[in-house]
């Protein structure tokens, strides 16, 4: 399977809580740019960063929304920059897999669902794509909770599941 994540937005660019920004013109071009050499999208996202990335590499949006794999709902953050968060709330989520500081999903429910949602699909996303959100894409590529922060990820990238050795 493919793990492509969706382009960059304008809170990639100023760090900011949230999924819910459409791509700028610089995630566009880095989206059409993986186009050459993906399998077919066969899943993706609600989030419009998300739908766009996929509608540009082909997909039928309507067709392959999942909820399963919208990205971490992160409450009272959403739309904040890292330094309006309490320190001690940013400690304690990075800390804890299972913390929930700003009231909405913890790291360990989005890496429960996205793993849940991986292993029952598994025989039907086989060598096709799916396009995330670059959360959801560290929940595919972590093998448990307490990795997700140290699994990095890019906006408009490809990786492959299961990663090889060399961590690609």
């Amino acid at each position: 399977m493919q793990i492509i994540t969706a382009g960059r937005t304008g809170p990639n660019r100023s760090v900011r809580f949230g999924g819910e920004a459409p791509l700028d013109d610089r995630g566009r071009r880095d989206v059409v740019a993986v186009a050459g050499g993906i399998e077919p999208v066969v899943a993706c996202g609600p989030e419009p960063a998300t739908l766009e990335s996929a509608r540009l590499l082909g997909a039928p949006v309507e067709q392959i929304v999942d909820d399963a794999l919208r990205t971490l709902d992160v409450g009272a953050w959403a739309g904040l920059a890292p330094e309006q968060v309490p320190p001690h709330h940013l400690a304690a989520w990075f800390a804890d897999p299972g913390a929930t500081p700003h009231g909405g999903e913890s790291i360990a429910g989005l890496v429960d669902r996205v793993h849940a949602w991986r292993d029952h699909m598994m025989d039907e996303i086989a060598g096709r794509a799916v396009v995330v959100a670059m959360p959801v894409a560290q929940a595919l590529l972590c093998r448990e909770a307490s990795d997700y922060f140290r699994t990095e990820v890019r906006p408009a990238a490809v990786y492959r599941w299961p990663r090889d050795r060399t961590g690609g």
